[in-house]
């Protein structure tokens, strides 16, 4: 296993940014500034391989209303047509005809936010969001 070497590092920010920073640190339930920092470094990092067309996985959440016909139908059909990798998908029936979807699924980033857009447009989707759980590890193929 190959051993992990940690670097140093020390910048300067604003006095109320670094008050801001405190407040996030404070509600995240981080116990170090340092394990804090880099996750976001990590998280933003991800992000910029989304947005560069990496491949990632993650999970696609879309809150619906049942009433609205054959939503569940255009939604897998939508999933479908995307061409992306199915992980699985999971659906909740909750209160006043409204159901969630949860559907992970693996690809190209902007092929998942071009799905996102589609499901969006879908007539009964209330909201549809995506949550990248991981770049890292994933080889663009």
């Amino acid at each position: 296993m190959k051993e992990t070497v940690l670097k140093r590092m020390s910048f300067s920010i604003e006095e109320e940014l670094f008050d801001q920073l405190e407040i996030l640190l404070a509600q995240s339930g981080y116990d170090n500034r340092s394990e804090f920092i880099r996750d976001m470094i990590r998280k933003q990092l991800t992000r910029k391989q989304c947005s560069e067309s990496g491949k990632v996985i993650g999970t696609v959440s879309v809150l619906c209303n049942l009433k609205s016909s054959g939503i569940e139908t255009k939604l897998l059909q939508t999933i479908d047509r995307s061409g992306l990798k199915t992980l699985g998908i999971s659906r909740l029936a909750l209160e006043n005809d409204l159901s969630t979807t949860m559907i992970s699924v693996e690809g190209i980033g902007c092929d998942i936010r071009d799905l996102v857009y589609s499901v969006r447009k879908l007539k009964g989707v209330i909201q549809a969001e995506f949550v990248i759980t991981s770049a890292a590890g994933c080889q663009n193929n």
